[in-house]
C-alpha cells in the first residue's frame, strides 16, 4: 500500500516538470536571436494571433510606405489572415537589460523589407514594443 502513494507522487512530480519545461520554454530565453525566431515563428503561424498577444498598448508601427500606426489598427488588420511564410537575415541585434533592438530584413512572400523592431520584456514576456519598415528594392 505504501508503493502507491509513492507512484503517484512520482508521476505528479514527472507530469508537473514536462508541463512546466513545455509552457517555459516560449518565453524562457533573452538571446536576442532566439527571441526574435520565436517572434517570426509565431508570426507566421497565425499573424492576428502574433498582434494580438504580443503587442502592448502603446504600439507603434511606421510601414514602408511611411504609414503611422497604433496597435488597434494592426491588430485589426491582421484579422482573418492565414498563415504565412516570412524570413529574417542580415540580422544585427543591440541588448541591455529588458530591452532589445534587432535591424535586418525581413522578407514577405519574396518581398524585402528592412526592419528595425524593439522588443522589451514585461512582467516576465517578450513584447513587440515599435516597429519601422523601409521598403527595398531587389537589384
Amino acid at each position: 500500500m505504501k508503493i502507491f502513494p509513492v507512484k503517484i507522487v512520482l508521476t505528479i512530480g514527472l507530469f508537473m516538470s514536462i508541463c512546466s519545461v513545455s509552457f517555459a520554454q516560449k518565453d524562457n530565453t533573452d538571446e536576442p536571436e532566439k527571441v526574435l525566431q520565436l517572434f517570426v515563428t509565431e508570426y507566421n503561424a497565425d499573424p492576428h494571433r502574433f498582434f494580438d498577444s504580443r503587442i502592448p498598448k502603446d504600439f507603434r508601427y511606421t510601414n514602408a510606405e511611411g504609414l503611422f500606426s497604433f496597435r488597434e489598427s494592426v491588430v485589426k488588420g491582421a484579422e482573418g489572415r492565414s498563415s504565412t511564410n516570412s524570413e529574417v537575415s542580415n540580422l544585427k541585434f543591440f541588448k541591455s537589460g529588458d530591452l532589445i533592438v534587432a535591424s535586418g530584413i525581413h522578407t514577405f512572400g519574396g518581398n524585402p523589407v528592412a526592419f528595425t523592431y524593439t522588443l522589451q520584456k514585461q512582467n516576465g514576456r517578450w513584447m513587440f514594443a515599435a516597429s519601422h519598415h523601409t521598403a527595398q528594392k531587389v537589384k
